[in-house]
């Protein structure tokens, strides 16, 4: 019921990444950042000294120090610590009752931790945009694209990057700046997204997208 211990695993490179069946572009003008989930937590269940933890680290702050001088807002989502069984609902018939309100574990990664421009969003379910609203702060800065980055893939990632999709908004999943349970379970998020909701990139080309 709990999330399991995760072992470490190469992280995918673009060579192994799906097909993609679109052709968007990333522009600076149109995107959002979205850095997910990435809080002590979530990420106490890998080897943080190893692999796909070091790829991850690295790609995010790469995004983000990217985003910041291009002026893409970046935003954040955190999970609540200690939620009630009114909040949490049919969450807690899949993992339990989830994180303490311990800061220790609540906290944003601080090598990815948000500076004063950004916007942490309080997340409630898989989708960010769910019991929040993001749509409203992405439509309302005239932007209509969502980079995603974080873990985990095949769940918060990819259910975030399908609603956006069904919002209209293009969603792109960086397949190196996000971590999953498995290999296969971020394969299947990528070949997912790749053939039904999204564009997956790696993070060198959406950087030199968001540079152009």
């Amino acid at each position: 019921m709990a999330i399991p211990r995760i072992a470490s695993y190469p992280m995918p490179h673009v060579e192994s990444f799906p097909q993609n069946k679109v052709n968007w572009t990333v522009d600076s003008k149109r995107a959002v950042l979205l850095v997910h989930d990435l809080q002590q937590y979530f990420l106490d269940f890998f080897d943080v000294t190893q692999a796909p933890i070091l790829d991850l680290v690295s790609n995010c702050r790469q995004l983000i120090k990217h985003c910041h001088a291009a002026d893409i807002p970046v935003y954040y989502t955190a999970q609540l610590g200690d939620q009630s069984s009114e909040h949490r609902q049919l969450l807690t018939d899949f993992w339990g009752k989830g994180l303490s309100a311990d800061p220790q574990l609540t906290q944003i990664l601080p090598e990815v931790a948000p500076q004063s421009q950004d916007i942490v969003l309080t997340k409630w379910r898989y989708s960010a945009f769910k019991k929040s609203d993001f749509e409203q702060q992405i439509k309302q800065a005239d932007r209509d694209q969502l980079i995603v980055c974080g873990v985990y893939a095949h769940i918060g990632c990819l259910l975030t990057a399908a609603e956006a999709f069904m919002l209209d908004i293009q969603p792109f999943l960086v397949g190196d700046a996000i971590a999953d349970f498995s290999v296969e379970e971020h394969l299947y998020a990528l070949n997912y997204a790749a053939g039904r909701c999204a564009k997956v990139m790696d993070t060198h080309t959406v950087i030199a997208e968001i540079n152009e």
